[in-house]
């Protein structure tokens, strides 16, 4: 599946940088350009990553980190830091 995603981008290079030799020309007339221009920026913003982590996904995983390292430092027993262990919240997908 990977192949297919690079195969994609590497459609979308291409057809951009197509568009953008047409740009060049010196026989364009200001419509065609227009055209070409926003051609050329909806390929700009299919090319950019499009996920991000939410803030609220990344705060619980920051308080998780922290209750961990607290039960790390202050206790000495083995059995405590194996508890600490299952504080860590299941990956959600």
């Amino acid at each position: 599946m990977r192949t297919k995603r690079k195969g994609r981008k590497a459609q979308i290079k291409e057809e951009r940088d197509a568009t953008f030799s047409k740009m060049c020309r010196k026989d364009i007339t200001k419509e065609e350009w227009d055209i070409l221009n926003k051609q050329y920026q909806t390929y700009n913003e299919m090319l950019k990553p499009t996920w991000r982590i939410s803030p609220d996904a990344l705060f619980s995983g920051l308080i998780s980190l922290g209750s961990i390292v607290l039960v790390l430092n202050y206790e000495k027993l083995d059995i405590v830091r194996s508890k600490a262990f299952s504080l860590i919240p299941k990956g959600r997908v």
